[in-house]
């Protein structure tokens, strides 16, 4: 049975505090497991925000499992290269493409979506598996025994589990290790719009630059000294969506206020650069702007009573508008829905939740890592450096031009199997065989049962079957 299709012999009930990508699709997947899911969020309503997101292997594997593959087909591109652009001339520095029977091996596509649509997928399905969420709630402070949380109006709500999904400044989380998440301004800004593609009828060049061309489903990295921009074709092919990073020190009142409701108009933006970009950016009378900081993975993802748990920005740092920022809590969804899709008895909580910050740690620590040296590379200044990777990228695009070479590509298939070829299902289904399982056995072979164990008859039980939920006999 798909870990999708499973339901848990053990129904609880869940708070998840933040209604982003992380909070809505495990909302979706532990409904799907047979829970009961509310989710409570301080905004005023869905989180619609402006920009994209990429989607790569190792989200859309999931996606599709969860039933969204027609969904992706009419909201989603697929994408298979990024051309590298100077921020300051306009000349084609080179190509990164992603080979085609490589890609394959991942077992899912590679495509881009606006964000929105991706919310809003999301969203459907959480509230069609039986999801509550509720807009307008801020929750002020979260308890542990038992499992409870207050909102600002004086309203107290219990469950049997609280799951902070509300970002790097969680309430969860400062219930969970008692101090708020250390953070420092990382010293750049994400300014992101949405152009409407009609509007580039009476500009050819801007017209061709921002088309989805099925022959070469590429998108444009401008990059530059402390700066780049990155843009690609959405919904459909209608819409165009451009995420600028520039430097705070560029832009006048920038304040340490974080989040996605900060709107600057674009007379605040320094854009300088070449022509056709240039002309792009003026489009847009206004962007939205988020700040990067620098965070720590927070030490404990789960209280010692194990009814808190953290997930998402909540537990580790994630950079945004970056090629793996909604692809890890898509992920973290999946091997949550996965584990819990196992409970049957009240103390495997505890033992669940260690599990997920066992599995997922590692794993948003790697790809944090990689996020951060991709940084360096684009915005890396005028020298020795900069020239040795344009002649890197010069190099990628000639022999992605000649077709496939063991030897000079190999590392396009290590970057696959490592990245994009991970499945977080797969991940959560081993660990419950090598560890799930075993405890499960420990418990057997002990001759009794935990307290409300859902199975009725356990005296000598044995393992029976090891690829689906443990079944035990008599």
């Amino acid at each position: 049975m798909s870990s999708s299709k499973r339901r848990a012999s053990l129904s609880i009930d869940f708070i998840i505090v933040g209604a982003g990508i992380a909070g809505l699709a495990s909302a979706f997947r532990l409904c799907q497991a047979g829970h009961r899911v509310r989710v409570l969020d301080k905004g005023s309503g869905p989180n619609r925000r402006a920009g994209g997101t990429h989607l790569p292997p190792n989200a859309t594997k999931v996606l599709v499992d969860w039933g969204f593959k027609d969904e992706l087909l009419k909201h989603a591109l697929s994408t298979r290269a990024s051309t590298f652009i100077s921020i300051d001339t306009g000349k084609v520095i080179g190509c990164l493409e992603w080979k085609e029977d490589v890609l394959q091996e991942t077992g899912a596509d590679y495509m881009v979506i606006r964000y929105r649509d991706l919310y809003d997928m999301l969203y459907r399905a959480a509230v069609n598996a039986g999801a509550r969420i509720t807009y307008g709630a801020t929750v002020t402070k979260v308890h542990a025994n038992p499992p409870r949380v207050e909102l600002q109006d004086g309203t107290i709500l219990k469950a049997d589990m609280v799951i902070g999904a509300d970002g790097p400044r969680s309430t969860v989380r400062e219930a969970v290790v008692g101090w708020p998440c250390e953070e420092v301004p990382e010293g750049h800004s994400a300014y992101v719009a949405i152009i409407p593609r009609d509007v580039l009828q009476n500009d050819p060049e801007l017209s061709d630059l921002t088309r989805f061309h099925e022959d070469r489903p590429d998108y444009p990295i401008w990059t530059g000294d402390s700066r780049h921009v990155i843009a690609f074709t959405v919904a459909g092919g209608t819409e165009f969506a451009v995420h600028a990073f520039l430097p705070d020190s560029e832009v006048d009142g920038i304040s340490d206020q974080d989040g996605w409701d900060v709107i600057v108009p674009r007379e605040r933006l320094p854009f300088h650069f070449e022509p056709r970009l240039q002309r792009l950016l003026d489009i847009p009378a206004t962007y939205q702007r988020v700040r990067l900081f620098q965070r720590e993975c927070a030490e404990e993802w789960t209280d010692e009573s194990g009814r808190l748990l953290l997930m998402g920005e909540a537990a580790h740092p994630l950079y945004p508008c970056v090629l793996q920022s909604c692809s890890m809590q898509i992920e973290d969804a999946e091997v949550l829905g996965t584990l819990f899709s196992r409970l049957r008895a009240w103390d495997q909580l505890s033992h669940l939740a260690e599990a997920f910050q066992e599995l997922r740690e590692p794993r948003t620590r790697a790809i944090f890592a990689k996020e951060t040296k991709a940084f360096d590379t684009v915005w890396v200044g005028p020298g020795p450096q900069r020239d040795a990777r344009d002649q890197a990228l010069y190099s990628m695009m000639v022999e992605g031009h000649k077709g496939w070479d063991e030897t000079k590509m190999r590392w396009q298939w290590d970057e696959i199997c490592e990245v994009f070829g991970y499945n977080a299902r797969d991940a959560a289904e081993d660990w419950w065989v090598m560890w799930g399982m075993l405890r499960e056995r420990s418990i057997t072979r002990e001759g009794h049962c935990p307290s409300n164990y859902t199975v009725p008859f356990c005296l000598g039980a044995t393992v029976t079957h090891y690829a689906e939920p443990v079944v035990l006999r008599n």
